[in-house]
């Protein structure tokens, strides 16, 4: 299995595209795959593909399968914590129905702090991404 894997991550690595077409698709996908899009992120991705021409579409489909749901929960756990200590103090609306009170306080802190881990997780990943593609091309030139 990590044999497999390690041969799909080499052809992603050895496409003659560059370093950065190859880190924008790992990170766009990076960011379409962590997102709350409620099962629309691959769907997107298709669209960002059929838009965008430099972009790597073998790297962004890699993103999606390296974020995977199981990937995914401590994740949104950590999405939940992050958003809450940026709400903690913020002021309460409330409804008349209480669920809907609920569904309102922990989605705005899920959803905040989902969209801060994306953008630090999109980020990080491009520039790791462009770092070992560029090593690696470099080095077997």
């Amino acid at each position: 299995m990590i044999q497999k894997i390690k041969k799909h991550l080499r052809e992603v690595i050895e496409l003659k595209t560059s370093p950065r077409e190859i880190a924008t698709g790992f990170a766009l996908g990076t960011l379409l795959a962590i997102l709350p899009t409620f099962g629309f992120g691959i769907l997107m991705g298709l669209l960002v593909i059929l838009i965008f021409k430099g972009i790597s579409k073998i790297s962004m489909i890699a993103a999606f399968a390296i974020w995977n749901p199981l990937v995914l929960i401590p994740i949104a756990a950590l999405s939940y914590k992050i958003g809450d200590l940026i709400l903690s103090e913020a002021p309460k609306y409330t409804f008349r129905i209480e669920i809907i009170n609920q569904v309102y306080v922990y989605s705005r802190r899920f959803i905040l702090g989902n969209i801060i881990v994306a953008t630090i997780f999109t980020i990080i990943s491009y520039f790791v991404v462009y770092f070992f593609v560029n090593r690696y091309q470099n080095k077997h030139k």
